[in-house]
């Protein structure tokens, strides 16, 4: 009889139930953990359970470039340095010296071959302690400093400056710079006087920090309680596994602070990992969830709000692959590419293909697609990656290996030699062959296709001292002569890897093999197209109501590229991304244009963008 009695005793507590919330007007989702905690978040919310994001209750925190800057000194110089004139700046780099326990700085300053400098780079957002960055550094403008060619800036220490009560103040030593220093008349020319007092030390900066992104609760949402089912609700999205242990991303600190890290697969992308957590439902049921698939489907399906429901669909999660995958069947490359996107974010192998046909077909997918490739460990995206190495368009080409070095520097794809302060790369390809310089990142030359060759009709200069002479019959002669030095020489064949290697050996450096490049290319003296420096374009955009795609082989010619009025919906990538190369100007647009940035980390920004010279002035009055 038992059985009998708890049958009866279930039926009739369910009937209970149903009564007690039919009586008190109570729905079933009011039984959902924290649905009742959500409506408390919203004045007058509680007709209905709201469907509140991560971005509705928060704001991102740490999004902004962190400028780092100091004074430093260059040597090496071929006495074209100068003596440093009395004020501020000779003072700060003495007390600096001091610290380093140099002796007589004062001696040291005063020689030709030496020179004060003004140094600056950029933090990104969420970079890890020991991250590379490029350095800019630049000539004081009363210094009577000639040039930096052949410098090499000492080891000096970089720090956040900031302007308080007209004093300047300097944070704790934020990064460490040292290089050598590749004179601007390198890549720019000799047109303008001052690119010959300027110049860049790539990668010559390491962060000594970490930058943990954040979120800011809003005022009106503030507790400790809305902080941490915030927390909950990313932790549940995003775990990193580490020695076979998982940990979520998110961690509440306080009521109103949660701190961020950086999942491994959006290292290269920051900004649309910001924009993928604040797409993150708070506190929706499995049911509200699979309803919002279906209406996200609709929206992805159609090009005007592909981007939009992409995201959201990201956002999701795994669930989401499902209907993610229906937008790579649509004949719109608009949704193929923003639902391919988000697949290779969630590594989906499918999302491979689709996104190497992209990148290769419209330039404004381009960097996109090879950055969402370089994060995906599926063995299908370093096929598709390594199958662009092979692309018509140069700059696929490059990005294509800039993608798969950061995937596995120790690739055999990637792997090359390093010479003296550069690196060298020969990467197979069936295309046409070409050479590529670096000016961003890190110097190095990749030579795509084997059979690149060397033809100077008499002889060519690489810098002021090394000078290469065709002897005929395929060999050459490399010969540098310089002041109180003995001669050098070294020879090779008319292979551009032989090449090289004979110019380290007489102790050449990258600004020397960029030279010789420079020169071959001018006198039609190599057998391949020589670029410099390939990187995003802002001119370069889909447009939806052109039939032909948009396409373009060739980045130095952007202003032919029809501007359009359709932008892909995420910022360049920090994979590719060059900030120094930005105008000040082009930094605050950009920043204004920040999806969903909020003004204090905007005007974080601005100030960040003021000169260290305009910082020294404003502090200092009649400097």
């Amino acid at each position: 009889m038992k059985p009998v009695l708890d049958l009866k005793y279930t039926i009739l507590l369910t009937a209970g139930l149903w009564s007690t919330l039919m009586l008190t007007g109570c729905s079933l989702t009011d039984r959902i953990p924290g649905s009742k905690q959500l409506k408390e978040l919203i004045p007058g919310g509680e007709e209905e359970t709201p469907t509140l994001t991560v971005g509705d209750l928060t704001v991102p925190n740490g999004m902004n470039y962190l400028k780092v800057e100091s004074v430093g000194l260059v040597t090496g110089l071929k006495n074209t340095g100068s003596t440093p004139p009395s004020g501020m700046h000779r003072q700060m780099l003495i007390d600096e010296m001091q610290t380093h326990d140099v002796e007589n700085p004062n001696a040291l300053l005063s020689s030709p071959q030496t020179s004060l400098v003004m140094l600056r780079g950029f933090l990104p957002p969420g970079v890890r302690k020991g991250d590379r960055f490029d350095v800019e550094v630049r000539v004081p403008p009363h210094s009577k400093t000639e040039s930096l060619k052949d410098g090499y800036l000492l080891r000096s220490r970089m720090r956040e400056l900031a302007v308080l009560n007209q004093n300047v103040r300097t944070g704790h030593v934020a990064a460490l710079s040292e290089g050598s220093v590749l004179e601007h008349t390198l890549f720019r020319g000799k047109d303008d006087p001052t690119n010959s007092r300027s110049g860049i030390v790539l990668g010559g900066g390491v962060s000594q920090m970490d930058r943990p992104l954040g979120l800011l609760v809003k005022t009106k949402y503030s507790s400790i309680r809305t902080a941490t089912r915030i927390a909950s609700a990313i932790n549940r999205r995003f775990l990193q596994y580490t020695d076979e242990n998982s940990k979520g991303v998110a961690n509440a600190k306080s009521d109103n602070y949660i701190e961020l890290a950086v999942h491994d697969s959006y290292r290269h992308n920051v900004s649309r990992y910001m924009n993928v957590i604040r797409s993150i439902v708070v506190g929706e049921s499995q049911l509200d969830s699979f309803s919002r698939k279906e209406l996200l489907l609709a929206k992805l399906l159609e090009p005007t709000t592909a981007a939009e429901a992409a995201m959201q669909l990201e956002a999701i999660g795994s669930e989401s692959i499902p209907t993610l995958r229906q937008g790579l069947a649509s004949e719109d490359p608009e949704v193929r590419f923003y639902a391919a996107e988000s697949l290779a974010y969630l590594d989906e192998p499918d999302a491979a293909p689709a996104l190497s046909g992209l990148a290769s077909e419209h330039i404004a997918f381009r960097w996109h697609s090879l950055t969402a490739l370089a994060g995906m460990d599926h063995v299908n995206a370093l096929d598709a990656i390594t199958e662009l190495l092979n692309a018509e368009s140069a700059e696929t080409r490059v990005g294509a290996f800039r993608a798969l070095w950061t995937r596995n520097p120790n690739s055999p794809l990637v792997n090359g030699r390093t010479f003296n302060d550069f690196h060298y790369h020969q990467v197979e390809t069936s295309a046409y062959p070409l050479v590529h310089i670096s000016m961003s990142k890190r110097p190095e030359i990749v030579a795509f296709g084997e059979g690149v060759m060397v033809t100077p009709p008499d002889h060519v200069f690489a810098g002021k001292e090394i000078i290469i002479k065709n002897k005929g019959d395929g060999q050459l002669q490399v010969s540098r002569f310089s002041p109180n030095m003995p001669d050098r020489f070294s020879s090779s064949t008319t292979a551009l890897p032989d090449v090289i290697r004979a110019i380290a050996e007489v102790d050449g450096n990258y600004s020397d093999v960029v030279d010789m490049l420079q020169t071959l290319k001018k006198e039609n003296a190599i057998n391949a197209r020589v670029l410099i420096g390939a990187r995003p374009r802002p001119v370069w955009n889909f447009n939806r109501n052109d039939s032909s795609g948009s396409r373009a082989d060739s980045v130095e010619s952007p202003d032919s590229q029809e501007r359009s009025q359709f932008n892909v919906a995420n910022p360049i990538p920090e994979l590719y991304f060059d900030r120094l190369a930005e105008t000040e100007a082009d930094a605050i647009n950009r920043n204004r244009s920040r999806v969903q940035a909020d003004s204090s980390a905007t005007q974080t920004e601005q100030n960040n963008s003021e000169s260290m010279l305009d910082k020294f002035k404003a502090a200092v009055p009649g400097l």
